[in-house]
């Protein structure tokens, strides 16, 4: 966090009282005795370090906007011997200074109040941009009485300071009354200007990292969008084609009902998969276990790839040692199967060979998928589940690997890959296998 624009009247008058000891020494003078100017400068800037500190001790570390206003609303008044502060908040929508932060058993009756740039002592502030002191407010116009008559609050003196950071007005910081009965000083003024001055550095600071945070947000948002869109792409252009052949006359009714089946199918998948990104992004996952033939099933995912993976030069290949009984929630597992060979088409360029294999053992059966294709980077294998995590593809935004282990973790499964790029291992060739393991009870398996 930046002290340099805080520390000015400390150091200013550091160098003052420095210069004058200096000329002493410059007059062959003796060792000089501390005149009362000089103790009150000494005194100054003693609180001023001190406050100075304090501040900066506790701010450095908050990052929440209205903890930290008050917190500065509680080092104002220790610094001044206050009994009340407030600081009113510059909204540049509508040009308009807003109360926020009050201290005090009848600070509700002050929160909420605005001000227009100029009007009573808050707003003049602002539009000087220079503080002011009143001594005695019943003898200044631009007191707004009416704020004592609403909450029952006497105020005698008031020590108002704007706070800048460089040239934006951010706000003005407002103390009332001295807890001593005395009014407020010239030196006070000083000591509020301290606190102000490092409040604006926090305040802005804060501000900044709320827009970097609201920022990334909406850049999720976005990429959870194009991840949709990209996701939904091929079910809606086989409803399209489906569609556009059910208006052919020509078309028998065997085929309609074919066509209108396989549009059905893929509504169904379309829905699917909507409901699962909804799920994801809720962070919950609802399976609907079913006993399904292994064989049978990933053998109907491999006819739904078959079409893509042969326009992109890709063999897929089968070596199915379980082809029986397993316990899953088919879609679900689609999805995985699907995600995993997408991934690994991808990584195929130039064509290439995909195995999906099946094993059991006596507690345990595994999905093996496996490419010869460039291999994931080793700089992204220890996150490649993460969400929007991705080796460079340019239509895809990495959330379907994270999606793929949230299903098989759901199974009460376990996901691992082995994964190498070209020249990684001696006289071994680049390329990636995904190895599932579920456990042939899932119910028995902690989810």
């Amino acid at each position: 966090m930046q002290t340099d624009s805080a520390a000015g009247p400390v150091y200013t008058n550091l160098t003052s009282s420095r210069r004058k000891n200096n000329e002493f020494c410059q007059n062959g003078g003796l060792p000089m005795s501390i005149d009362a100017e000089e103790q009150r400068g000494t005194s100054l800037l003693a609180r001023q370090i001190e406050t100075f500190y304090q501040v900066n001790r506790f701010i450095s570390s908050i990052y929440n906007e209205d903890e930290l206003l008050g917190l500065i609303m509680q080092e104002s008044e220790t610094a001044v011997g206050a009994e009340r502060s407030c600081i009113a908040l510059y909204d540049p929508s509508d040009e308009r200074l807003h109360i926020t932060f009050a201290t005090g058993d009848e600070s509700e009756g002050v929160r909420g109040v605005s001000l227009a740039m100029g009007q009573g002592i808050i707003g003049e502030v602002a539009a000087t941009n220079a503080p002011i002191l009143v001594h005695d407010v019943r003898q200044d116009p631009r007191h707004e009485s009416s704020v004592d008559q609403d909450t029952g609050f006497v105020t005698r003196s008031i020590l108002a300071t704007p706070i800048r950071r460089r040239d934006d007005l951010l706000g003005v910081l407002e103390v009332i009354n001295k807890k001593d009965g005395t009014s407020f000083t010239e030196d006070d003024s000083r000591l509020l200007e301290v606190v102000a001055n490092q409040a604006a550095i926090a305040i802005g600071n804060i501000r900044l990292v709320e827009q970097m945070l609201q920022s990334e947000q909406l850049s999720v948002i976005g990429r959870m969008a194009a991840s949709i869109i990209h996701d939904l792409k091929k079910p809606m252009a086989v409803i399209r084609g489906f569609a556009e052949l059910l208006a052919n006359p020509d078309v028998d009714a065997e085929k309609r009902q074919m066509f209108s089946n396989m549009i059905l199918e893929d509504v169904d998948r379309f829905l699917g998969m909507t409901q699962e990104l909804l799920d994801y992004s809720r962070g919950q996952i609802n399976l609907e276990f079913r006993e399904i033939q292994l064989g049978e099933w990933v053998e109907s995912v491999g006819l739904f790839l078959k079409e893509d993976f042969a326009s992109a030069q890709v063999e897929m290949v089968y070596d199915l040692q379980h082809r029986g009984t397993v316990r899953m929630d088919p879609d679900r597992m689609r999805r995985v199967l699907v995600n995993i060979a997408g991934n690994a088409k991808d990584a195929m360029a130039g064509g290439g060979r995909l195995t999906i294999a099946t094993r059991k053992s006596e507690q345990w059966w595994e999905l093996e998928v496996a490419d010869n294709g460039s291999g994931i980077p080793p700089d992204i294998r220890p996150r490649i589940f993460e969400p929007f995590v991705t080796s460079g593809k340019e239509d895809g935004t990495g959330l379907g690997l994270a999606i793929v282990r949230e299903i098989v973790q759901g199974h009460g499964g376990t996901i691992g890959l082995d994964s190498r790029i070209a020249g990684e291992v001696d006289g071994k060739d680049p390329g990636t296998t995904f190895i599932l393991r579920f456990p042939l009870d899932p119910a028995a398996a902690s989810v």
